[in-house]
């Protein structure tokens, strides 16, 4: 039996829904959001050398990213994907396809303590791949697309 859900908010690889499938089973989309004041940044170093995504403080900017409900059961099991970043409650904004906000949620985001990150990387073109391609599944703006991949140019 599946426990309670929790609202997580992916905005990096995991918003490929199969990924995030193939990671904790069961995933159920609740479709596009956004938080105010972050901006994304590939600076949390990964293992493999390249930067991957986190969610950095920027008055004025705007992360997008995709909410989807999880069991309880599946966070230890993202956290193992997750290494090195914390979970963090954020207060964000449901979107309907027009960008005005619908409703406003809290859920669960990971994000790298900035004292650690480094300017200095860049995504691999894999992981980047992941990102749009979750980021083009849920219909997030274009805009979001083109700044993504900015952000993945100025590591």
């Amino acid at each position: 039996m599946i426990g309670p859900m929790a609202l997580y908010f992916a905005y990096g690889s995991n918003m490929r829904t199969a990924r995030l499938a193939k990671r904790v089973g069961a995933a159920r989309a609740l479709g596009p959001a956004y938080l105010d004041d972050y901006t994304l940044r590939f600076d949390k170093p990964g293992r493999d050398g390249t930067g991957k995504a986190n969610l950095v403080p920027v008055p004025g900017a705007r992360a997008w990213g995709v909410v989807f409900a999880l069991s309880n059961d599946a966070w230890p099991i993202l956290d193992r994907f997750e290494p090195g970043y914390r979970r963090e409650a954020f207060r964000l904004a449901r979107s309907c396809d027009d960008g005005a906000a619908r409703e406003a949620l809290e859920a669960i985001a990971y994000r790298y303590p900035s004292s650690e990150t480094s300017a200095c990387l860049a995504p691999s073109d894999a992981y980047l791949e992941h990102i749009l391609i979750g980021a083009d599944e849920h219909g997030l703006p274009a805009e979001w697309a083109r700044a993504i991949r900015a952000a993945a140019r100025a590591g």
